[in-house]
């Protein structure tokens, strides 16, 4: 018996010998696939088998890094990646500042699904090269409907294209386990024309598979690495830029970000053609937008996957899906707003300084419509103590900002009369004969007070009281006690065509 054992064990250490020899002889090899390597055969990958101290201690530092296998269970399946091309991937960042997205908190897919997978909507994940090697066929026991799976990503730096290693595994696996799938790409673009490369690149990355989800542009990295000193306005026409080309080509554009970029950062008004995936680590969504998609944490657990994940639920449907109505458009929840009264004018005139346009009167929705510069000209409709409504190119925008433009009075001109009257309501005073200025009320007349009237016209009615001229816009808030006054209490003709103070 112990002679059996004996052989057994020696057997066993030759066997291991004899892997560690042959996988010694193996090449060394990086798995940073660029675009003109990127649809080489999957069988043609090598293992980079270093174990550079160096890297390993770097993985350690980084949360949740590449996963770095087990190489005597399964040489053909492991991936260890190069230090180089880890310090390039934007997750890194992403990583450190991931409380700008809320508070994760753990969660399943068992208790998940009971929650989210409805007629109405979806459970799923999002997953990259971060969460190692996958099992797919448990990840659909699970109960996860869709994935959306990073293809790629642009060096935070170096600004170069790069496969995501897993991708592959992660599409086929997926799509051999009946998950629908969809596809993400983190974009470091920098302008409009490196945006339709990223573009262009997903697009040939992804052509040979199934895409029943949309193909989503993730940017979350602002005025950071290769961005620095990029505005908040090129990074929105980076994505409609983006999202254009990929609706050209047949697919279903998505944006991915968190909700603070999404009401402060971008100019999310654009985004309204286009699905919005949020991210917002809650248990309650309070985002006031338009979404889609809502990434609700980076803490879930799923069956057949290692260490965390990012947990989704989408809110439409898919062709492919008989359980599914046949369409949910989004979510969108402003909550109770106040309406807005503008005071009406109609006053061309031109900024006297930059502005941000909005597509409503409020400053708590993600409603940036962009900016507009000093000089522009604009047409003033309407006006309150804190908004300007304008018309321009034959959209109507708001302004948070009264004093955001030049002033343009017009002459009023006013009918001479020499009318007692006793007024039978009370009615506000103004300063000047022109009701949609701010800080132009002045006293409150009382009903059966008596006034002396001396003009009108069709907007307003200017009186005489104390001595000082007032403006009423009002027709109907008085009684005539005499219109035929002696000429004594007649005033000069010259206060009938008036030309009022048009300062400010």
């Amino acid at each position: 018996m112990k002679s059996q054992n004996g052989k057994k064990y020696i057997l066993m250490f030759l066997f291991i010998l004899l892997v560690l020899l042959s996988f010694m002889t193996l090449n060394k090899t990086s798995y940073a696939y660029k675009d003109n390597t990127a649809n080489k055969d999957d069988n043609s990958r090598q293992v980079n088998t270093r174990e550079d101290e160096q890297i390993f201690n770097f993985l350690k530092d980084v949360q949740e890094p590449v996963q770095v296998l087990d190489i005597y269970r399964d040489v053909h399946q492991t991936f260890v990646t190069p230090k180089e091309i880890i310090k390039e991937d934007p997750v890194i960042e992403i990583k450190k500042n991931e409380s700008l997205k809320g508070k994760a908190k753990e969660t399943t897919a068992q208790k998940d699904v009971l929650k989210y997978e409805t007629n109405e909507t979806s459970l799923g994940i999002d997953v990259s090269s971060w969460q190692g090697i996958i099992d797919w066929k448990e990840v659909k026991k699970a109960g996860i409907n869709f994935a959306m799976i990073r293809c790629g990503f642009r060096g935070m730096d170096s600004g170069e294209i790069i496969l995501d290693q897993y991708f592959k595994d992660n599409i086929k696996g997926a799509i051999a386990n009946n998950i629908n799938v969809g596809v993400y790409f983190f974009s470091m673009a920098r302008t409009r024309e490196e945006a339709i490369e990223e573009a262009k690149w997903v697009i040939d990355i992804i052509k040979d598979y199934d895409i029943s989800y949309p193909v989503a542009i993730d940017t979350e990295i602002f005025n950071s690495h290769r961005l620095v000193n990029v505005d908040y306005s090129t990074l929105t026409n980076n994505a409609l830029a983006f999202c254009n080309y990929i609706k050209s080509k047949g697919y279903t554009p998505m944006i991915y970000s968190y909700a603070n970029a999404f009401n402060k950062y971008f100019d999310t008004a654009k985004f309204n053609d286009y699905r919005i995936w949020l991210a917002q680590y809650n248990d309650e969504n309070t985002y006031k937008g338009r979404y889609h998609m809502w990434q609700y944490t980076s803490s879930g657990n799923v069956p057949g996957i290692k260490g965390r994940v990012d947990m989704n639920v989408s809110y439409f449907s898919v062709t492919n899906d008989a359980t599914k109505r046949s369409i949910v458009n989004g979510v969108y929840n402003p909550g109770n707003l106040e309406e807005v009264v503008f005071k009406e004018l109609a006053m061309d005139t031109v900024l006297i300084k930059d502005v941000v346009l909005r597509i409503s009167p409020y400053l708590n929705l993600p409603n940036k419509a962009g900016t507009l510069e000093k000089d522009t000209a604009i047409k003033v409709i309407g006006l309150t103590k804190e908004w300007v409504k304008i018309l321009y190119n034959d959209n109507i925008y708001y302004i948070n900002d009264v004093e955001s433009f030049k002033l343009n009075l017009e002459e009023v001109i006013f009918e001479e009369v020499n009318i007692k009257a006793k007024v039978n309501k009370e009615v506000v005073l103004l300063y000047k004969p022109y009701d949609y200025l701010n800080d132009n009320e002045g006293l409150i007349l009382k009903e059966g007070e008596e006034i002396l009237i001396i003009g009108l016209n069709d907007n307003y009615i200017k009186i005489l009281k104390d001595e000082e001229y007032y403006y009423i816009k009002d027709n109907n808030f008085y009684d005539v006690i005499d219109d035929d006054l002696s000429s004594e209490n007649e005033l000069d003709s010259d206060v009938f065509e008036e030309k009022d103070d048009l300062e400010d």
